[in-house]
């Protein structure tokens, strides 16, 4: 684990904010896993809430619209495709159905999720109906993931901080349809002041819920870490938590189940923590999914100097350099990050051991690099490489900035290739 300066208290102070609506909104066509396929045509009227496009496998979701408007077509932006919405302005919805969630069965819980394409908030974008595919009774532990472990994200604080009703009302239905033994919080401790409100929350809606409250170090958030921190119990990258009993699931997420089951409501918008030490406007936005980072950046007074700012969506750890104004949001971005430039000269690996140290996978990256360049596959999985969560701490404390990530990335593409490749 590593400890890095938090800078959050730029955003968790300040409210969640509305901002207008984009003319056009660029909606992901790809998910966790695959792609989707699109159910409507260039030119058709469509509205709000409308299915846009389905899942081509079992680990994708669905694409709703928004807004109401015209299909424009699809668009390209970075090498992905996404379907182009023309906004008209107008909100014209389809009418939405809330379930009725008494006596609700396990069936129909999964199926209403799977509707609202409900997808892990956190970053990874899992099918949630997948996740909670869980047979009824054999979940002991249900964790609700509120380590927002990366510098300046503030989204999901906002949320136990301002939604916690929600939070809990979700929370009381997945307990009695998955007969959980236990609840338990697992927040940062910078964020203790919200373990009085948690508690109180519950307690109004007859709920025992617990908190665990987390060291401020990074990557706390990752769901094997949460999940040892909170049981103690160490289990390895690619095992299903539920065979142990347990289900992590991000406050995003539960917020985005809330809306499903007592609205009726798909998944169409998101909390974004907009940030950067180039950033102007500092805040959290509700902000509407398919919206370009270009618009978000306008709305709050931002300029975008592609010489001298880097554009990330998410986390500064995680995230990925946008390289267009016109990268939208998806479901799971928890931040938009306008930061200066840096150039860091990477120089030669003096083998510190730094990178090993503060792996929370006790992996060891400068083998990645090593293997990587050499191109030896055969290396690269005896050095466990596809146990990498790619969280960048090694990057973050290497003094000579070697290019981990760089190497860590195309190693597991080279994996990826190879399996593929053993498939076909």
């Amino acid at each position: 684990m590593l400890l890095i300066p938090s800078l959050k208290k730029k955003t968790k102070h300040q409210d969640i904010l509305s901002l207008p609506d984009p003319p056009l909104f660029y909606l992901p066509l790809g998910s966790y896993a695959g792609d989707m396929q699109v159910q409507v045509a260039e030119g058709q009227q469509v509205q709000m809430y409308q299915q846009l496009a389905a899942s081509t496998g079992p680990m994708s979701a669905k694409v709703h619209a928004p807004v109401s408007g015209t299909i424009v077509g699809i668009t390209e932006i970075s090498g992905d495709r996404f379907l182009t919405l023309k906004n008209d302005f107008r909100y014209t919805a389809q009418q939405l159905s809330p379930p009725d969630v008494d006596g609700m069965g396990s069936a129909e819980f999964l199926a209403i999720l799977a509707e609202a394409a409900v997808e892990g908030s956190g970053g990874a974008r899992f099918p949630t109906h997948l996740k909670y595919n869980i047979a009824p009774g054999t979940l002991d532990t249900l964790i609700v993931n509120g380590a927002e472990c990366e510098p300046y994200l503030s989204a999901d604080y906002l949320l136990m901080k301002t939604a916690c009703d929600n939070l809990m009302r979700v929370l009381q239905l997945v307990q009695r349809v998955l007969a959980s033994r236990k609840i338990v919080f697992a927040i940062e401790r910078q964020h203790r002041e919200l373990e009085k409100l948690l508690l109180q929350a519950a307690k109004a809606f007859s709920l025992t819920v617990s908190v665990t409250l987390l060291p401020n170090a990074y990557p706390q958030g990752g769901e094997l870490q949460v999940i040892k921190s909170v049981t103690g119990l160490e289990i390895a990258k690619g095992t299903i938590p539920a065979k142990h009993g347990l289900l992590v699931s991000n406050v995003g997420t539960l917020w985005a189940m809330h809306d499903a089951f007592f609205d009726g409501k798909p998944y169409t918008e998101r909390i974004v923590t907009l940030s950067g030490n180039r950033s102007k406007t500092l805040g959290n936005y509700l902000v509407k999914i398919g919206t370009p980072v270009g618009h978000l950046l306008v709305e709050t007074g931002n300029a975008w100097d592609s010489d001298r700012h880097s554009v990330i969506i998410g986390g500064p750890m995680m995230g990925r350099a946008a390289q267009s104004p016109l990268t939208p949001i998806h479901k799971g971005v928890g931040g938009v990050l306008l930061l200066e430039h840096t150039n860091p000269k990477a120089m030669n690996c003096i083998a510190c051991g730094y990178c090993v140290d503060v792996c929370p996978q006790r992996l060891m990256p400068l083998e990645f690099v090593r293997h990587n360049q050499e191109g030896d596959l055969a290396q690269l999985k005896s050095y466990h490489l596809d146990d990498c969560i790619a969280c960048g701490a090694c990057a973050y404390a290497c003094p000579s900035d070697v290019p981990l990530m760089y190497h860590i990335q195309s190693g597991k593409a080279k994996l990826q290739q190879e399996r593929r490749n053993g498939q076909s």
